[in-house]
C-alpha cells in the first residue's frame, strides 16, 4: 500500500484502504491516511476531491424481494385454474387482476409481469442502478434508463435495451448457452462477464473474461477475447470499432456507482451524463467543450457529479429545467 503512487483521483478511488478511511470504517487504514496525508501535503486538495466522491456516491440498489414474486405467481395460476372453471367471468378476472397487478408494480420498484407471454421485465430510471440474479444463477447490474426482459422458463435467453453487465453462470453439465439479443446483434455465451451498451443507437460490447460470439444482424460473425471491445450499427451495417481496451474499468466503473473519464474530451464525457441522469447538455462557447478531463464522478448523484466536474475542468454548469448549461469560468 506504502508504495503505491497517489497521482490522479482515480488512484485514490481504485484503493480499498482509501476508502476505508473516508468513510471510517477500518482504523489500521485510517491511521495510515492520516499519515501519509500529513506528509503529502501537496495532495490535499486531490484527497478532498476522491473523498467528496466517495461520500456523494449513494447507492440504492433495489432487489426484487423473491417470496414476493413467488407468492404473486403461486396467486396468479390459482386464478388462472379459476378461470377455465368458470370461463364467463373471464374479462371481468382479467380487469380485476390487471389493477392488482398494477399496484404490485409500484410496490416492486421496475419490476413487472407481462401475463399474457410469462415475460419479465426489469427496468430502471435515470440515476438508477438494479441487481438481478436469473433463475438460472447469473448476475445481470443493469445500468440506468435501460430495460432487460426474459421469458419466465427462459432466462438464458434476455433481450437487452440500455447497457448492463452480465456475469453468467456456466453450465457445465449441460453446456448450456446464454443468449443477450439488441437491436444489432446477438451475443452468444456460455460462461463468462461481459458489458453491454445499446445506447446511441448502436451496441457496444466489452467482454472482461470468457468468450463471446457476436452474430450480427447482416449475417456475420465474430469472436471476441478478453480485454476485447466492439461497437457494431446495424444501421450502418458496419463495425464502428474493434479494439483492446487498456483500461476496462473505464467501461465497468458504472456498476460501481462511478463515471471514470480518462483524457476526454468535456463535449464526449457529458455524453456519458446525458445518458446516465437525462439532462440535455448546453454548451455555450467551444473552448469548453475540448476541454479534457480526467477523474470520477457519481453516477447516482448528479449535484455531486456536477460539482466534481466544475473542480476538474473549471467551469460553471447550471441545471436549468432538464437541461446543462456549461461555460467556462
Amino acid at each position: 500500500m506504502s508504495k503505491k503512487k497517489y497521482n490522479t483521483i482515480n488512484d485514490f478511488l481504485e484503493d480499498a484502504s482509501f476508502e476505508n478511511w473516508a468513510l471510517q470504517n477500518n482504523g489500521t487504514d485510517i491511521n495510515f491516511w492520516e499519515f501519509w496525508i500529513a506528509n503529502n501535503p501537496d495532495k490535499e486538495e486531490i484527497v478532498n476531491k476522491a473523498k467528496d466522491l466517495i461520500l456523494g456516491f449513494s447507492f440504492d440498489k433495489k432487489f426484487v424481494n423473491k417470496e414476493k414474486v413467488a407468492l404473486e405467481w403461486k396467486k396468479l395460476e390459482a386464478k388462472i385454474q379459476a378461470k377455465k372453471i368458470a370461463p364467463k367471468r373471464k374479462v371481468r378476472f382479467l380487469r380485476q387482476f390487471s389493477a392488482a397487478a398494477s399496484i404490485l408494480l409500484l410496490i416492486s420498484l421496475s419490476f413487472y409481469f407481462t401475463n399474457s407471454d410469462d415475460k419479465v421485465t426489469h427496468k430502471t430510471d435515470f440515476g438508477e442502478i438494479l441487481n438481478i440474479k436469473l433463475q438460472d444463477g447469473s448476475d445481470v447490474t443493469l445500468n440506468s434508463n435501460s430495460s432487460l426482459s426474459y421469458y419466465k422458463n427462459e432466462s438464458r435467453k434476455v433481450w437487452l435495451t440500455g447497457e448492463a453487465f452480465f456475469q453468467v453462470d456456466k453450465k457445465v453439465v449441460t453446456n448450456a448457452k446464454f443468449w443477450v439479443l439488441t437491436d444489432d446483434l446477438s451475443l452468444e455465451v456460455y460462461g463468462t462477464s461481459f458489458n453491454v451498451n445499446t445506447k446511441k443507437k448502436k451496441t457496444d460490447v466489452y467482454l472482461e473474461e470468457g468468450n463471446i460470439w457476436l452474430k450480427f444482424k447482416n449475417g456475420d460473425d465474430k469472436k471476441m477475447i478478453p480485454g476485447g471491445y466492439i461497437s457494431y450499427s446495424s444501421k450502418k451495417n458496419k463495425i464502428l470499432e474493434d479494439k483492446n481496451i487498456l483500461n476496462p474499468i473505464i467501461k465497468t466503473s458504472w456498476k460501481n456507482g462511478s463515471l471514470l473519464f480518462e483524457n476526454l474530451s468535456l463535449e464526449k464525457a457529458m455524453e456519458k451524463i446525458e445518458e446516465n441522469y437525462g439532462y440535455s447538455i448546453v454548451f455555450k462557447d467551444e473552448k469548453s467543450k475540448n476541454t479534457l478531463i480526467t477523474g470520477a464522478v457519481p453516477s447516482k448523484n448528479i449535484d455531486i457529479c456536477i460539482k466534481a466536474i466544475e473542480k476538474s475542468v473549471d467551469v460553471i454548469i447550471i441545471k436549468k429545467g432538464d437541461s446543462l448549461i456549461i461555460r467556462k469560468k
